[in-house]
């Protein structure tokens, strides 16, 4: 009888603990999906700063490099951790072929409001209107995603249509990754931003470019497999040895980019 009671007591015990650990996630998950940090005390040569406002009133900050005549622009969206001076490098690369916008989401470095998927992608409507107000169509835009920015990317994609559409260790949704590393979790329930790409991922009329490591060790390359297979438009895959996440060089992007680009549809 106490043996019972004492099972019963311990499980009930583990059962408060369990809720109590889903509850913080639940609170707190965005706390483990972005990571703002770090500050911008230079921007890259030739660019200016520019500070658009969003549908929803919120100040994001951003680079951009005009395109020369007959330039076409890439549009960057970066990862969920960071600050845009961690991809200078990357956007200097680019403005000597391109023209470049990158902007800084809501909650991260100069920018206001509070990370979100909804606000990431309001984030990205403004930038897209900032561009049109430049007088550059969709068509001569490049939207570039790397990570959680590609899913910002192929949100934005699936509305308009582009001149082509790149994509660095990208994935099916949020909730898949997530399933994934908090398995004893029931994510499914209780993730808000689930950031589920390959819902509209067949919708997509740009020509779309995929690179992913074959051991990336935080998104798998599996899951840029099975997004890539969604893709209808015209579409490239490339499948890169290492074990890395977001670590390819400007020299290598710019590279596979021009190459895609140039290729017979």
């Amino acid at each position: 009888m106490f043996k019972r009671i004492f099972r019963k007591k311990a499980l009930i015990k583990i059962l408060a603990f369990y809720i109590f650990i889903v509850a913080l996630m639940f609170i707190f998950q965005r706390n483990f999906l972005y990571y703002p940090f770090g500050k911008i005390l230079i921007i890259p040569e030739d660019f200016q700063e520019v500070n658009l406002k969003t549908l929803d009133n919120t100040s994001i900050y951003g680079w951009y490099s005009p395109p020369q005549k007959g330039q076409k622009t890439i549009l960057y969206f970066h990862g969920n951790a960071g600050n845009l001076m961690g991809r200078s490098d990357r956007f200097e690369k680019f403005a000597t072929q391109y023209g470049v916008m990158a902007i800084s989401y809501r909650g991260y470095a100069k920018s206001k409001g509070e990370p979100s998927q909804d606000g990431f992608f309001q984030d990205a409507d403004s930038a897209f209107e900032f561009l049109k107000s430049k007088n550059i169509s969709s068509k001569d835009i490049i939207l570039f995603g790397e990570s959680i920015g590609s899913a910002v990317a192929v949100n934005l994609a699936s509305k308009h249509d582009f001149g082509a559409l790149i994509l660095e260790a990208p994935f099916t949704s949020i909730l898949s990754i997530a399933q994934q590393s908090y398995w004893f979790l029931p994510v499914s329930l209780i993730l808000k931003d689930r950031f589920e790409v390959d819902k509209i991922a067949p919708e997509i009329t740009a020509p779309v470019l995929v690179m992913h490591a074959k051991k990336d060790y935080i998104v798998p390359f599996e899951e840029g497999e099975k997004l890539y297979s969604l893709f209808n438009s015209r579409k490239k895959l490339v499948a890169i040895d290492g074990d890395f996440h977001i670590a390819l060089t400007g020299d290598y992007l710019m590279k596979q980019i021009l190459e895609f680009l140039q290729e017979k549809k």
